[in-house]
């Protein structure tokens, strides 16, 4: 089966190497739907002039720094409204920061669309230029206090919800929604609203705007009055006017949400998150479809793990159109994730190389790879990294082709080495890199050690707990723990992540991929609220490893 020249030069790969070693090749139907989605109606694509930008590399990330890798919205204290806010967060960083800890890696923060059901995953934002108002302290906001009395029985309704481990996402909307509606109407314009505004531009407007119209339409924009579709639709401005008051809200939460964070990132270098994609009905797909390839989804080919793929909703730019747009919405996710960061971490990072297509109607297995301009948005990278003098780190996991980590390595981006992953032990990994034992997508250190992980298949990784540590059956969790994170203290790697959960002894993960109702994800709370887990034995424990290990040098 042979590819038409005519595809590989649209960017469409002719094939790719499965987890089994065979050369899978991209079917002609694939190839043909491919070629729609892009309009390709020529044998070449459209001609563009490179960029001009320099070779520099990213900033410079810290060396021998350690930190944790927390979910924000797991992480809640007594005050919460049933889920962790930026508040908790800034009390965290200053626990950290006090038990000697640079850095905090954040899950993704984008904006969700204020409707119900609300979206838990973080990974399927509706923005990933602005943030979730979800995160937001209510009682830290200006004019809070003038409302106290109404504001009294929904905080107690809220803060009732942290009696219960699973994050009701819905009645935390309903409950955060009713109190900054009061709020805002006591103390819409507080100082530096007006210029903050003005500088986040045409942008922040048709947030703001979308918002208000998905209140009234639903998420669904595709489904929404023909004439407000697209952010220049012609009825669009004169809904805007009409719904004055419920922008101005939508624009005064992201100000304060801004406001909250930079507080929070005085206090320790935050690292937040860049997914590799959106919503497919959301703000940033409303925004930027004319950038889309439509009727395509991203995912991941067949592996090990889910044999038929993974199709993870999310639309794909279309490279060719995005490199005439100038990359601008990557820039603007790029530039979303340093302010207030001293790190941005990319998700997939091999999606500045290439992602995996997948026709509407077709299963993950009929999907292929379409090549995106790496050089391009590699230099624009570490631009922006120098610009807002944040680091980066590469999510190289996974089937990653070593061209593509030596590049990566070129523009100074730290990779990724994981205990799960990793052949060599610790001390064998290389210095510009950040070690860690999982993700959120990997069991935890207690679930795999206790063998209580729901995956049997994922069994196997409690070798690598036996390889670092040489610890006996029936050895406490958190003892095995402190011995694997001595061992990457001791590495060469610049940053070291403890995940909280390891550090409290949790056997779920937050996230089980490939899975929607079968696990309870991005919902689990930590077992501790945050004013335990400050004077708790074991947090204390592996901060005290943590930082005796990366105080000793290395050459």
């Amino acid at each position: 089966m042979q590819m038409s020249e005519r595809a590989k030069r649209w960017g469409v790969l002719p094939s790719y190497w499965s987890y089994q070693g065979q050369l899978t090749e991209t079917s002609p139907e694939t190839e043909e739907a491919i070629l729609k989605a892009m309009g390709a109606s020529g044998e070449n694509p459209p001609r563009a002039r490179r960029l001009k930008l320099p070779p520099d590399a990213c900033a410079s990330a810290p060396n021998r720094a350690w930190g944790w890798a927390v979910q924000l919205y797991a992480a809640r204290s007594r005050d919460s409204w049933g889920i962790g806010d930026m508040a908790d967060l800034r009390r965290l960083a200053q626990w950290s920061r006090k038990q000697g800890a640079e850095v905090l890696l954040l899950n993704p923060l984008g904006a969700q669309t204020p409707i119900l059901p609300y979206e838990a995953s973080p990974y399927y934002a509706s923005s990933r230029r602005f943030r979730n108002t979800m995160y937001l302290r209510i009682e830290e906001i200006d004019g809070a206090e003038q409302v106290a009395v109404e504001l009294e029985p929904l905080r107690a309704q809220a803060q009732a919800l942290n009696e219960h481990r699973l994050i009701d996402y819905d009645e935390v909307f309903r409950l955060k929604t009713r109190a900054l509606e009061a709020v805002f109407k006591v103390a819409p314009d507080p100082p530096k609203l007006g210029p903050w505004a003005h500088s986040k531009g045409q942008p922040l407007r048709d947030f703001a705007t979308y918002n208000a119209l998905a209140e009234e339409h639903g998420a669904a924009w595709r489904s929404w009055p023909a004439e407000l579709r697209h952010p220049k639709g012609e009825r669009v401005d004169a809904e805007r006017r009409r719904l004055t008051h419920r922008v101005a809200f939508h624009i005064w939460q992201q100000f304060h949400l801004d406001r909250q964070m930079a507080r929070a990132a005085r206090e320790i270098g935050l690292i937040t998150d860049v997914p590799v994609g959106f919503a497919s009905d959301g703000f940033d797909a409303w925004r930027w479809q004319d950038l889309l390839a439509h009727d395509m989804r991203v995912g991941a080919p067949p592996d090990e793990f889910f044999r038929e793929g993974q199709d993870w909703g999310l639309p794909p730019f279309d490279p060719w159109k995005l490199r005439r747009a100038h990359y601008e919405p990557f820039v603007e996710a790029i530039r979303s994730a340093t302010t207030h960061a001293a790190g941005i971490r990319l998700d997939h990072v091999m999606g500045l190389f290439r992602l995996f297509w997948i026709p509407t109607g077709t299963g993950a297995a009929g999907g292929a790879y379409v090549r995106y301009p790496a050089s391009d948005l590699l230099a624009l990278l570490a631009v922006e990294s120098r610009r807002a003098k944040a680091f980066v780190i590469g999510e190289d996991l996974g089937l990653v082709e070593a061209a593509v980590r030596r590049r990566l390595r070129q523009r100074g981006a730290l990779a990724y080495r994981l205990l799960w992953f990793e052949g060599p032990t610790p001390d064998q990994w290389p210095k510009n890199s950040v070690a860690a034992v999982g993700t959120h997508d990997l069991p935890t250190l207690a679930g795999t050690w206790n063998l209580s992980e729901p995956d049997h298949r994922q069994h196997r990784l409690r070798q690598r707990l036996d390889d670092v540590t040489h610890a006996p059956d029936g050895t406490p969790p958190i003892d095995v723990a402190a011995t694997t994170y001595a061992a990457l203290a001791a590495s060469r790697s610049r940053i070291v992540l403890a995940s909280m959960e390891d550090a409290l002894s949790v056997e779920e993960r937050p996230n089980v991929p490939g899975t929607t109702t079968e696990f309870p994800n991005w919902r689990l709370a930590l077992p501790q609220p945050l004013e335990a887990i400050e004077i708790g034995e074991d947090p204390l424990r592996i901060s005290r490893v943590l930082r005796e290990g990366r105080s000793r040098k290395r050459p």
